[in-house]
């Protein structure tokens, strides 16, 4: 009995040592100096306890925290003591936030991502009273915490980026710089060479990186384009120092020239779909397809499962459309526009001749 005595007076005392901290980063925010004693009598500790906070927030949490003739202060103005900490609550979601961190690894946003997490506190419980009377608790998470294995990301392995590209990339990016590369066909694997691109925006999409822009098309040249590439697929990439200047009015921009809401893949031309969602597909039709869908109950010719749903939508990304409704077979049936339902059938002729 003691010892759990013992335990919980820890717990409770980590707790006020992390509020005292908090009141010291707040006293030094305001640029003064405190003299020891001031600050003894501020805080109600003992000289030897104020010593230990006051090592604790230079090691522990690197506070630019000197002592002179005149007192305490921080040399930094910029400083801020972290101010964030997880609840025992919150701890599945920032477990969830930590795994969806992974799907940046080996990117060079994957370290700063981590860096954040870093300014996260143990989780720790608090009770406010009133403003002077902020009880702590530390969580008593066990290793292995349930939603480390219950709650989990699915992955789906796609190829890496070479460390080497991301800054030639992000440097492109940030001073309009033209790319030059070498290029890997996704549909046919046939290689070009000497790819020039006006780089826009860096896309992320369903696990892997894209780069979309302005581009000559290697089969007419002098024919330029809004195309997109496969950064895994770009090679021997370059900066050619010739800078240039984005479109006005933000076009360059996905979410300004896209209509609809199916990733990285756009056309220059914008069409009214229509499909009919029935069996596997019903629980899919919730999703939003774009800003203009309807759904309703099914009630033409076609024929159909019980319960059929007629979805419509505008979007300018057939391509990406066509992939994404295509595997659900006869549970999703497109019946406009015209050219999109040829297109469609052409694709299950196309199959039927390996069967």
């Amino acid at each position: 009995m003691a010892m759990e005595k013992a335990d919980k007076s820890d717990v409770r005392q980590s707790g006020k040592e992390i509020f005292r901290l908090f009141q010291l980063d707040a006293l030094f925010q305001d640029g003064h100096f405190y003299k020891k004693e001031e600050l003894m009598k501020k805080l109600e500790v003992s000289e030897a306890t104020l010593k230990r906070d006051i090592r604790r927030l230079k090691d522990n949490y690197r506070a630019p925290l000197e002592s002179s003739s005149d007192g305490y202060h921080y040399t930094d103005r910029l400083y801020k003591f972290p101010a964030l900490f997880v609840t025992e609550k919150e701890m599945p979601a920032f477990g969830l936030v930590r795994k969806l961190f992974m799907l940046f690894k080996d990117t060079p946003i994957y370290k700063p991502l981590l860096d954040i997490c870093e300014n996260f506190e143990r989780p720790v419980e608090s009770e406010m009273i009133d403003v002077n009377q902020l009880k702590f608790k530390n969580s008593e998470l066990k290793e292995n915490e349930w939603f480390e294995t219950r709650i989990v990301v699915a992955e789906r392995k796609v190829d890496l980026v070479d460390e080497t590209v991301w800054p030639v990339i992000l440097s492109s990016l940030k001073e309009n710089l033209v790319l030059e590369f070498d290029y890997e066909s996704v549909k046919t694997n046939k290689k070009s060479f000497g790819r020039t691109i006006e780089p826009w925006q860096l896309i992320f999409d369903r696990e892997q990186w894209y780069l979309k822009g302005m581009a000559e098309n290697p089969a007419k040249p002098g024919e330029r384009g809004l195309r997109t590439f496969v950064v895994p697929r770009m090679k021997n990439i370059r900066l050619t120092g010739r800078h240039f200047a984005l479109p006005e009015k933000e076009l360059w921009r996905l979410d300004k020239y896209s209509v609809g809401y199916f990733g990285v893949v756009t056309t220059s031309i914008s069409e009214r779909y229509q499909f009919i969602f029935q069996g596997s597909a019903l629980y899919y039709s919730n999703a939003k397809f774009s800003e203009d869908k309807t759904v309703e109950q099914y009630t033409g010719d076609v024929p159909h499962k019980d319960g059929a749903l007629l979805v419509s939508f505008t979007s300018n990304q057939r391509p990406a459309v066509l992939k994404e409704f295509f595997p659900y077979g006869d549970d999703i049936i497109p019946l406009a526009p015209a050219s999109f339902v040829q297109e469609w059938k052409d694709k299950i002729l196309a199959m039927m001749q390996y069967l």
